[in-house]
């Protein structure tokens, strides 16, 4: 499907031209009978009716309604295929064009709204060409024809008809404004009621953990509730005012009633024309109603295609797109600066050099950028100025599947899918073998672990590798980045709320994974740093000092506070109070 900045409405709307055509011709063939019907009480009336009369003619009929149920079948099965057709492409377009966002996107836009836009919004979209639209056009056409024909019959009567259409035409566009704001209110419930459920669930454990004083329970339930007043109330907003225009309706239709029969008692137009107007004159008043009826499911549809655009107008991080052969070398960081809201800088005027097959460290206090300098080299943000170099290429102009190549990220939080362990290493590396897995496991110090459990290599995890404790997680992550055997390898806090066998196990682990590498740790212990080539120690965004432990400890004041504290958390113990 196309994007952009093209008119993404009228671009799903066009899908269903094909069932457009299909219900013009349904309704054709549903008005027929009723011209077949009046000509035939014409000729009765008149004794001119044949011998063969009834039978033509109802064979006529007969053909109409199954070709009106014909084209009405095909209509609703082409409509359908459309809607099912467009929530496919919408749905593949936002996860390719999710896979193309900067990590800052999903920063800002929570689980819940991202959620609730693919699933909710993606299916009002087949409510409206399925249901919706199909309905419109039919209620549309057939008022149009209907009230043609009438003043066909007598202009007098057409325009009696019509005389409310202009006050039903303004109290809809009146409707519409005061639809419009309280179904934006109501989409706004449904994804606040739809973000809380996701952050909900997947915060059970803790909400459980502090159950006597945890209030997210009391602000889920409070907007669910705020989500059925609002049900509640656009019911009401929508049902008065269509009731009130279907009586406008009927009111043209009392009129031209009237107006026929006045006409008929001065014989200005015979019974058969009076007979055909009354048919026709209801039909139009019930299918005119139907109108005001859908006009809200435009409105949720247009708001619909907003939220979506929300997501495909914004553009992603571009990648060169021809791919090229780089050479490792050292990677190099030249005046950087970065913010992640206008006005506010995260990184400084950042300088920096790793060299090729070092190990390097970068610490600091929480919020000094540490991880946001090392998500600056996956390119996970483009820099506001600045450049990161990698073997002297600038990384703007690697292609996403080269960089991708050349570094690997092992974060705090372990990414884990509800596969077996094998299949979650393999993610390292798609094509490789079960005996290099295993290579990867031993290296990550993994191995003997899973040999212990009873599908050992074949064991699912669980969501988000619930049946693995953190230290497991860690090292099966280390054993993915040892399959995948790039060159650069950065270290988000990878011992971070580790226990200290696990940590001493990671840490074997990191020194395997290290060997010709260049690897960059964001440190959080920094016993474990003393003895690496360099040490980048970050504050408030800015590069305080480099250098390795021995001389930061003499030179550099909040190093060696650093390392003063750390101890003092290591010497830390409960001491027992008497009275």
């Amino acid at each position: 499907m196309k994007k952009g900045n093209q008119d993404y409405g009228k671009i799903v709307k066009a899908k269903n031209r094909t069932s457009n055509v299909l219900i013009a011709l349904m309704i054709f063939f549903n008005t027929a009978p009723i011209f077949v019907i009046v000509t035939m009480t014409e000729k009765i009336i008149d004794g001119r009716m044949p011998e063969n009369g009834f039978l033509i003619r109802g064979i006529i009929i007969a053909a109409c309604l199954t070709l009106k149920n014909i084209f009405y079948g095909l209509s609703e099965r082409k409509s359908h295929e459309s809607a099912y057709s467009v929530l496919t492409d919408i749905r593949v377009d936002i996860i390719n064009h999710l896979k193309k966002m900067s990590l800052g996107f999903f920063q800002s836009r929570k689980v819940g709204e991202l959620s609730n836009i693919i699933n909710h919004d993606v299916e009002q979209i087949e409510v409206y060409l399925a249901h919706a639209q199909p309905e419109m056009i039919t209620a549309s056409l057939i008022p149009v024809i209907c009230a043609a024909i009438i003043l066909l019959i007598d202009w007098r009567m057409g325009l009696a008809l019509i005389s409310t259409v202009p006050i039903m035409l303004i109290l809809n566009i009146l409707l519409r404004k005061i639809w419009a704001s309280g179904l934006k209110k109501f989409a706004e419930s449904t994804k606040k009621m739809s973000e809380d459920l996701v952050e909900y669930i997947a915060t059970i454990p803790i909400i459980k953990a502090f159950s006597k004083e945890e209030t997210k329970t009391r602000t889920v339930l409070k907007h669910m509730r705020d989500y059925l007043s609002w049900v509640k109330k656009m019911t009401l907003v929508i049902s008065f005012p269509m009731a009130f225009i279907s009586f406008i309706l009927d009111c043209g239709l009392v009129l031209m009633l009237i107006v026929g029969a006045t006409l008929l008692k001065d014989g200005l137009i015979d019974f058969n024309g009076f007979t055909l107007s009354i048919i026709l004159g209801q039909l139009f008043s019930e299918s005119f109603s139907k109108i005001t009826m859908h006009h809200h499911d435009g409105i949720v549809f247009n708001q619909s295609i907003n939220n979506i655009r929300s997501i495909m107008d914004v553009n992603p991080v571009k990648h060169a797109e021809r791919e090229q052969i780089i050479k490792f070398g050292n990677i190099r960081i030249r005046n950087l600066n970065f913010s992640y809201e206008k006005g506010k800088p995260t990184l400084k005027n950042i300088n920096l050099e790793f060299k090729e097959k070092t190990i390097n460290a970068i610490v600091g206090s929480s919020g000094s950028g540490k991880t946001t300098l090392a998500n600056m080299m996956m390119r996970f943000w483009d820099p506001d100025s600045g450049s990161v170099y990698i073997g002297g290429n600038d990384i703007s102009r690697i292609s996403e599947k080269e960089l991708s190549s050349l570094v690997s990220i092992v974060h705090q939080e372990v990414f884990m899918l509800n596969l077996s362990i094998e299949e979650n290493i393999r993610i390292g590396k798609q094509d490789a073998t079960h005996k290099e897995i295993v290579k990867a496991a031993k290296s990550a110090g993994i191995h003997d672990f899973i040999m212990s459990l009873p599908r050992e290599y074949n064991t699912i995890v669980g969501e988000s590798g619930s049946k693995l404790s953190g230290g497991e997680k860690q090292r099966i992550s280390i054993a993915r980045t040892i399959l995948k055997n790039t060159p650069i390898v950065i270290l988000d806090e990878a011992t971070a709320a580790i226990d200290p066998n696990n940590e001493y196990l990671i840490q074997q682990a990191i020194s395997n994974l290290g060997e010709d590498k260049t690897v960059i740790m964001i440190a959080h212990n920094l016993n474990s740093i003393k003895n690496v080539d360099q040490i980048v120690v970050m504050d408030s965004g800015r590069v305080s000092a480099c250098g390795n432990h021995e001389e930061l400890m003499a030179d550099c004041r909040l190093y060696e506070k650093l390392v003063v504290n750390q101890e003092k958390a290591n010497n830390w113990m409960i001491k027992e109070v008497t009275a």
